[in-house]
Parts: structure tokens; C-alpha cells; sequence
């Protein structure tokens, strides 16, 4: 596995968020910058990131609350706007002026709020499962996942969990892989117990998210940006017709659709690092 270095910075508000940093061996080629979904964090890129660092400089990020970043004291600070500008503050910490963003979910979203305010940072843009659109019943689905009980006694139980509440559809994940991504997933508290690598604060900013906003403008900000789409086939988030709309209203716009995937696609997968590896090799 490729080496990274533990970074971090402080925000201006004062709070230190956390990163990894694999330096790459070519530094010709545009940086990636990792960006995760909302209930996880750096580690989720454990098993792609290596595979693109070894040409390329990447980066994975915590949002704040989340993995190794410090959690904020007022939940209401859980917004998209602070994850936007923690991107911007981590730019700044590395002098880099352009990258390529890979946002599963959330990171997705962060990288359409780049677009609109920012577009020039761009060099990129992957949105893995999610659009302008949040299918309703997806949003109501992930919010009540977030209320359930999430406390166990291993990796294993967690790992169980995680495969019941995300991966009914999912058959050809072993047990070995949900425990894997559950050691990404959750820490283990001081009392033994192991709880999402989160702070529940965030879990209480989610469940007050509210569907409707029109964000095909953030959308739209994106047509002069090389974007790929990754969809699930089976994802009640980023639906088929929103896809499909995307295409329309972009036609530079490159899809791929993971077969037999829900929200959201593990990007280590042959289906997604095909789709990465065209993306990747054109920009």
C-alpha cells in the first residue's frame, strides 16, 4: 500500500481537520482531492487512493466531525458552506491551484458548491452517486439509518449491521468485507464500544436536511469541468431519471452505472476504477 502522511490544519474558526496526503511519484499530473460521503470519513478511500498515487498526488479529507477532525460544538456549523470553504482552507495549506475532486455523496455535493464559486480550482470532478437531485425516499431511508441504534461490541457486529441496513440488495460482499469497511466506519470509544466515527451532533444536523432545494444551478456550474457520473443501478439517491436529466442538460457529461450497486458504489470495484481509470487518464 502506498504510503501517506497525517496532516492537518485549523480553520478559522479554530477547529483542526484532519487529512491524508499520499505525495504520488509524478507530480506532472493533477492532484486528486478525495472527498467523502456524509456518515464517513479519509478512510473510505483506503483501497482506491493507493492505485492513483502511484502516479499521481492524492489526498483524502475528514469533514469536520467526522474521523480525525475535531468535532464543532454547535451542530448547526454541520453545513455544506463550512465543508466548501474547509476545502478551500486546505488549498490554501498545500499551495495547490487545481485538482481534480472524487466526491462520493456529500463530497459530490461540496465539489457542485466548488463549481459554482470557484470553478477555476476544477481540473475535474467525479460525483459518485449523487446529483442535483436527492431521491426523496433515498434522503428518508439514510436519515433513518442515522437514528438507529449504532453501538456494538465489535468490527464484526458493526460490519453486520452495516450489511442489513445499506446492503440488502448487495450479494457479493462477504462478511469480511462489511467488517472491513466497518473499521472504517467506526472507532472504538474509551468504553469499549464501537460507535460511527462521527459526532452524533452530525447525525442531528442530518436528520433536520430537508429535500427540495433547486441545486441544478450547482449543476450546471459544472459544464465547463470534465465530469464523470457514477450511478448505482439500485440507488434510491441519484435515481435513474435524474441521471438521465443530468445527460440531458450536459452533454459532455460521461456516465457509468455500477451493476447491482445501491448509494453508494465502492469505488474499489471493477466497474467504478474502470470508469476512474478512463476519467482519470483523459483529464
Amino acid at each position: 500500500m502506498s504510503q501517506f502522511d497525517e496532516k492537518s490544519f485549523t480553520t478559522q474558526d479554530g477547529l483542526k481537520i484532519h487529512y491524508r496526503d499520499y505525495a504520488g511519484a509524478d507530480s506532472e499530473k493533477t492532484p486528486v482531492l478525495c472527498l467523502p460521503g456524509s456518515s464517513a470519513n479519509s478512510m473510505s478511500f483506503d483501497d482506491m487512493a493507493p492505485r492513483y498515487a502511484a502516479d499521481r498526488r492524492v489526498l483524502t479529507l475528514d469533514w469536520r466531525g467526522h474521523g480525525n477532525s475535531d468535532w464543532d460544538p454547535d451542530y448547526k456549523n454541520y453545513g455544506f458552506e463550512t465543508d466548501r470553504d474547509a476545502v478551500y482552507e486546505l488549498l490554501k495549506t498545500e499551495n495547490l491551484d487545481r485538482i481534480v475532486i472524487i466526491g462520493t455523496s456529500r463530497g459530490g455535493l461540496i465539489a457542485m458548491f466548488i463549481a459554482l464559486t470557484r470553478p477555476e480550482l476544477l481540473a475535474g470532478v467525479v460525483l459518485n452517486d449523487i446529483g442535483p437531485v436527492v431521491g426523496q425516499a433515498g434522503l428518508e431511508r439514510l436519515q433513518r439509518v442515522f437514528a438507529l441504534n449504532s453501538t456494538f461490541g465489535s468490527y464484526q457486529e458493526a460490519g453486520q449491521a452495516m450489511k442489513e441496513r445499506l446492503g440488502i440488495t448487495v450479494t457479493d460482499l462477504t462478511d469480511e468485507d462489511w467488517t472491513r469497511h466497518a473499521t472504517r466506519a467506526y472507532a472504538q470509544n474509551d468504553d469499549g464500544k464501537f460507535r460511527p466515527n462521527f459526532d452524533p451532533g452530525y447525525a442531528r444536523s442530518f436528520a433536520e436536511t430537508k429535500s427540495g432545494a433547486d441545486l441544478w444551478p450547482l449543476f450546471e456550474a459544472l459544464a465547463g469541468v470534465p465530469t464523470l457520473a457514477i450511478r448505482g443501478e439500485k440507488s434510491d439517491v441519484l435515481e435513474s431519471g435524474t441521471l438521465d436529466e443530468m445527460a440531458r442538460r450536459n452533454p459532455n457529461l460521461i456516465t457509468a452505472t455500477i451493476p447491482g450497486r445501491t448509494h453508494c458504489p465502492y469505488l474499489d470495484k471493477p466497474a467504478s476504477l474502470k470508469a476512474l481509470d478512463s476519467f482519470l487518464g483523459s483529464v
